[in-house]
């Protein structure tokens, strides 16, 4: 009978899904559909419970497989599809919206952002680009908690050698806050910009992705060693 009601109830939700578009359904309909496809159980009830603990279906994306699973509420299948949203999402965007020059900060914010997509904790990123700022690499350097992450210099010279050129970007992510340099940040970047330096090569900017948002250090001008109109040809 559970079975009849689940798929009942699954059909209801794809008819008006079909009739009214993603748009048309509530955030708890969006859940709770998905959830008929991996969860056995009142898919209603655990999409409720869900979205009373997190708040949304896009907090609950980020969340970390092994919190969802703790208490069973949640199967692996389950952890695994809502997971995968962000995911999916990151590798649309990077598709659809392909940016293949960062000649200016908002260029660079919008490229970033999209590697951050589903990310739950934070991510270092550095990207090598030509002379004309189109990309040539890009790779990440660190992974960290949700409030830190830690590269050595030496991680950033090495890709800058191995990368053969002369310009280059770093970029992190501040998953649940801000984007908003704190103190560690600016250090970060002054030694990142001397690192370089050492080496002939120039650091374009210093981009953070925030929950809402992304910062430029260069342009905001806040590090004197980094003006805004330092590098010809970024803007």
């Amino acid at each position: 009978m559970a079975d009849k009601n689940k798929k009942l109830r699954r059909e209801q939700l794809l008819e008006k899904y079909h009739n009214d578009g993603f748009d048309g359904l509530t955030e708890h309909e969006r859940l709770e559909l998905l959830l008929t496809y991996a969860q056995a159980d009142e898919p209603a009830v655990l999409a409720a419970e869900l979205l009373g603990e997190y708040g949304s279906v896009n907090a609950l994306a980020d969340a970390d497989t092994t919190l969802l699973m703790k208490d069973n509420r949640v199967n692996e299948q389950t952890a695994v599809l809502l997971r995968l949203i962000p995911c999916i999402s990151r590798s649309l965007y990077s598709e659809r919206f392909a940016i293949k020059t960062l000649n200016s900060s908002r260029a660079a914010i919008d490229y970033f952002a999209s590697h951050f997509i589903g990310a739950v904790g934070e991510k270092l990123i550095m990207t090598a680009v030509s002379s004309r700022f189109r990309i040539c690499a890009t790779k990440v350097l660190a992974f960290g908690t949700a409030s830190r992450v830690s590269s050595s210099y030496r991680d950033i010279a090495e890709f800058a050698i191995k990368s053969d050129c002369d310009i280059f970007f770093i970029a992190h992510n501040h998953p649940h806050g801000e984007a908003k340099p704190s103190d560690s940040d600016m250090l970060f970047t002054r030694n990142a910009l001397k690192a370089l330096s050492t080496l002939g090569a120039v650091l374009a900017d210093h981009i953070i992705i925030g929950a809402e948002g992304g910062f430029s250090i260069r342009s905001s001008g806040l590090l004197p060693e980094m003006k805004p109109d330092g590098v010809k040809g970024y803007k």
